[in-house]
């Protein structure tokens, strides 16, 4: 891609800035009455217009829905994997749907429409241009946007970021998108899986995380999936444009508990950071009140706490909640 567009793209601002940059950066090398860059959130499944030049209203939430799902041009590059199509590279498109009965209606007289698709196949989302002046966009307009819509695709890919989290901080973890409502979206197996973790349980660990209470709410839980035990870690991520349905990354590693605290004991020390009592703690488990109290104080030693308290902190720290408990969050009975 030309030197322009890399500096554009290589800036620091949002998937929001950098996508408005571009296309007044095209709209200066290329004709155009209105442009857009719609892309493809793969949490929400749907497609979002991070940038709008000129498009009205009615056209973009066209190219957003039927026009992805029914147009003809759109099928024909996503079959074929052909790049940027205008309306006159496409045989009788002017007399279809979406001519007459939208971009017309608009004042447009021609357009152009490319998929963003990354090196390794990823769809990304789309790129626009429509023109009130049928003779454009030109063929060197075509060759602009071929050039740069690969490039393009990589550097506004909703998942890059999340991903190169993901692979600093925990390299052989699992990695997992998860939205503003709970949903997850896989991003990577991670090298110690052979297979991603079940939808499901997935589900019940991203439900652990937000049913905690605010003031107990753990950056890293534990989990057994019934054949080992799972370090689990949560990373908030902070809004990259306007309405970004990505709140976190999920990060699961296989591990085994650490300093050798007991299934049991990991169970006793999620229930003691909820201030329950050994009582409360032993109608939870179905134990007595005096084995509860000897998990702790067995806990306790391992974590070099002084005092309960401290015991309770200490496994906030070290993560030591167990995910299984925390998708119904204790409560005192008191």
């Amino acid at each position: 891609m030309a030197g322009i567009y890399g500096d554009v793209m290589g800036g620091v601002g949002s998937i929001e800035t950098r996508a408005h940059d571009l296309l007044d950066t095209l709209g200066s090398r290329a004709a155009s009455s209105a442009s857009a860059i719609c892309l493809w959130d793969p949490l929400r499944q749907c497609h979002v217009d991070i940038a709008n030049h000129d498009y009205p209203d009615l056209v973009i939430d066209h190219l957003n829905n039927w026009f992805i799902d029914h147009d003809p041009l759109f099928d024909a590059m996503r079959t074929r994997d052909l790049g940027a199509l205008r309306w006159r590279d496409y045989p009788d498109y002017r007399y279809g749907y979406s001519v007459n009965t939208v971009f017309r209606p608009a004042g447009f007289e021609e357009g152009l429409s490319a998929r963003l698709v990354t090196r390794d196949g990823t769809y990304v989302g789309t790129i626009h241009v429509n023109c009130d002046d049928p003779r454009y966009p030109s063929d060197s307009d075509v060759a602009e946007i071929n050039a740069l819509r690969t490039q393009v695709a990589h550097e506004l890919d909703f998942t890059v970021r999340p991903r190169m989290v993901a692979e600093l901080v925990a390299p052989d973890a699992q990695a997992w998108a998860v939205d503003d409502v709970g949903g997850a979206h896989l991003l990577r197996v991670g090298d110690t899986f052979d297979a991603a973790v079940d939808g499901d349980h997935i589900a019940e660990l991203v439900l652990a995380f937000s049913a905690a209470a605010p003031w107990a709410r753990p950056e890293v839980l534990r989990w057994h999936d019934g054949a080992a035990w799972m370090h689990v870690r949560r990373i908030s991520t902070a809004p990259r444009y306007g309405g970004d349905s990505l709140a976190a990354v999920l990060l699961v590693n296989r591990a085994s508990l650490p300093m050798g605290i007991t299934p049991r004991e990991l169970d006793a020390l999620t229930l003691a950071v909820f201030g329950l009592t050994n009582t409360e703690i032993a109608a939870h488990l179905f134990i007595s009140a005096r084995t509860a109290g000897h998990h702790l104080e067995s806990a306790s030693a391992k974590l070099g706490a002084a005092n309960r308290a401290s015991c309770a902190s200490l496994a906030l720290v070290h993560g030591l909640l167990s995910a299984r408990l925390l998708r119904h969050p204790p409560r005192k009975t008191a």
